[in-house]
């Protein structure tokens, strides 16, 4: 059954135009994903479905027969007693949306799952009049970034069988490309050694992962901890869905979960493939007490197997929950080890701590950037883009970098650190920095993140907001793109929406920099909670250096009539910026400020001594 959309088309489609060699081909660049490289049974679940439907077997794609097929449950099996397929289908569904919205953008064919069903269908995207149609074996071309795509599209319901001969030849296809992925790529790929030989040269893929400058980590098999054979499979799923949550981060090279099962320790990674690298293990158990299910997770140091790390999660378990359970205990291990401040960072950190410097390796520069974050001071500002701008010249391709410099540069000009004559117009460099390295990883959700704070002080908070948008959606796991997103929705006046977030942020990464306090105390201000807004703010503990965090203060104590205290924050704001009181509701204004808003804070400033002249009218005359 063939749909065409009603919108102009730029080509004729038929049903014809989707062919078994397309529909294999898009599916071996879906299953080589990034999308769907740390999920094995997501990749065993769509390829199951596909092949069904191109052996004219669509009728045959239920519940059932994918529960036997693919995870391995026996003629017992009850879809109302077990949803795994029901919860493997929306996981599966929002990895394929997911992955055409990101690096798949521009793939000519698209596979869908619609809701109410299991089989798949197919979308051919044309291509504009007198383009060529891409080759069906080619990997997807680099699309355009920043926004959504939804070109018209041809829908084809495949039911009958396909010719065997071209069916083989695909299938031989796939099962190549895979090989060599799972060999190159594992999830982010193995990292190829600093020099190769002629023959290792010779077998690379034509189009390799891009470089990840961070430690490399290995997550060893999960072991059934009780000796009880129906725990096997959590625990391999609980190993599939901590590298799942693990590659959101950007910063590690996360091998997949193939690599995982294939070589389940560092030294038989090592034997296989001698170049490798690994930095980190992480090891883990599975263990089951009448209801209740205990997962232990423990991080070591590969080079001398020192123990950095290790905790244990105890849950109550039924079937209906258990695949969720799994996944809220992963996305756990996840962000305690791969977030900002987190475990790893902080070893790493460590680790980098000797170096001078000019002697920082670009992985060190972003660490020295993520810690300027937390502590936010000119001198550690003055220092990091150093590292940052030498860090882009050594090395231009990476985009985590850019992104980084681009927050930086533009800090001169949303905090005044060490503003530079050569560069008259911050904003707009950070701008452009960050839509290089958006250019260079459009997967990146530091690029999307940096974008997000050029367009916020550009002015622009809806462009800011889906950027921010965008990067949670490629790394859900991240509390610092949540504050951001917090922060955006707070000051444009949606503080239900926006403080939710920001406190979320915290809960998730109590190490979060704590100028986003600062977001939180101006919400019960002006509310007039002046007490729990001063709560916020000691809680922040901001240094000297954050004018914004005096300009909070003084506004609190102005309010509550603490004259003292109110005269101490105006004079640090004077002793930062003399200037200050005539140009506060332009900086503000700047901020993207609900104008009530900003009218709370300027009558507390008023009122805490700092004279901030009143608007003018078009005449020049005060209002």
């Amino acid at each position: 059954m063939l749909h065409t959309s009603d919108g102009p088309q730029s080509t004729h489609l038929t049903a014809s135009t989707i062919t078994p060699p397309l529909i294999e081909a898009a599916l071996a660049r879906v299953l080589g994903s990034r999308s769907l490289r740390g999920s094995a049974r997501g990749r065993r679940f769509l390829q199951f479905i596909v092949q069904e439907a191109l052996a004219g077997r669509a009728n045959r794609i239920k519940a059932y027969t994918i529960a036997m097929d693919v995870f391995d449950r026996d003629a017992s099996f009850d879809p109302l007693l077990d949803p795994v397929v029901r919860i493997q289908a929306g996981r599966l569904r929002r990895a394929l949306e997911h992955y055409y919205l990101t690096e798949g953008a521009a793939d000519p064919l698209r596979i869908a799952i619609p809701k109410g069903g299991y089989a798949p269908q197919f979308s051919l995207v044309p291509v504009t009049a007198g383009a060529d149609l891409a080759d069906e074996a080619a990997g997807p071309a680099p699309g355009p970034t920043g926004e959504r795509r939804h070109p018209p599209h041809a829908t084809l319901v495949i039911g009958h069988r396909i010719g065997r001969p071209l069916r083989c030849l695909a299938v031989a296809a796939i099962v190549m490309l895979l090989a060599v992925a799972a060999l190159y790529a594992g999830w982010r790929g193995i990292a190829p050694a600093p020099s190769k030989t002629v023959a290792e040269r010779a077998t690379a893929p034509a189009a390799t992962q891009r470089a990840v400058r961070g430690p490399a980590l290995l997550v060893l098999p999960f072991a059934n901890g009780s000796g009880d054979p129906a725990l096997d499979l959590v625990a391999d799923g609980i190993t599939e869905d901590v590298v799942a949550a693990l590659v959101r981060f950007e910063d590690f090279l996360v091998f997949g979960a193939d690599t995982s099962f294939r070589y389940p320790s560092a030294p038989a990674l090592r034997e296989a493939v001698p170049a490798t690298r690994v930095d980190y293990m992480l090891k883990g158990s599975v263990a089951q007490t009448g209801d209740y299910i205990q997962v232990t997770a423990t991080l070591i140091a590969a080079k001398d197997h020192r123990y950095l790390w290790s905790d244990s999660f105890r849950r109550a378990v039924t079937p209906a929950r258990l695949l969720d359970l799994r996944h809220d205990i992963a996305v756990q291990v996840a962000r305690t080890l791969a977030q900002s401040d987190g475990v790893i960072e902080r070893e790493e950190t460590r680790l980098n701590s000797q170096h001078a410097p000019q002697d920082l390796s670009s992985y060190a520069c972003l660490l020295r950037a993520r810690q300027y974050w937390r502590q936010l001071s000119a001198s550690i500002h003055a220092e990091v883009r150093d590292c940052l701008e030498r860090t882009t010249r050594s090395d231009p391709d990476y985009p985590e970098a850019w992104a980084a410099l681009a927050m930086v540069t533009i800090d001169e000009a949303r905090l005044g650190f060490n503003p530079s004559p050569a560069r008259p117009d911050p904003i707009d460099d950070g701008l452009q920095m960050a839509e290089r390295a958006v250019a260079l990883a459009p997967d990146s959700a530091l690029s999307h993140q940096a974008l997000g704070l050029a367009w916020w002080l550009r002015r622009e908070p809806q462009r800011s907001i889906e950027a921010y948008e965008r990067a949670l959606a490629l790394n859900p796991n991240d509390s610092a793109t949540l504050a951001d997103l917090g922060r955006c929705y707070s000051l444009t006046g949606e503080w239900e929406r926006g403080i939710p977030l920001i406190r979320e942020a915290f809960a998730r990464n109590p190490a979060q920099p704590s100028w986003y306090r600062i977001v939180i105390a101006t919400y019960h201000y002006v509310h007039g909670r002046y007490a729990d807004a001063l709560d916020e703010m000691r809680r922040a503990n901001l240094g000297r250096e954050v004018l914004l965090g005096h300009v909070a203060l003084a506004m609190i104590h102005g309010q509550t009539g603490n004259r003292a205290e109110a005269a101490k924050a105006v004079s640090e704001i004077l002793r930062l910026d003399p200037n200050f009181p005539v140009k506060a509701v332009t900086e503000f204004e700047r901020r993207n400020i609900h104008p009530d808003t900003i009218a709370r804070i300027v009558d507390g400033l008023r009122k805490a001594g700092l004279a901030i002249p009143p608007p003018q009218t078009a005449d020049g005359e005060g209002l």
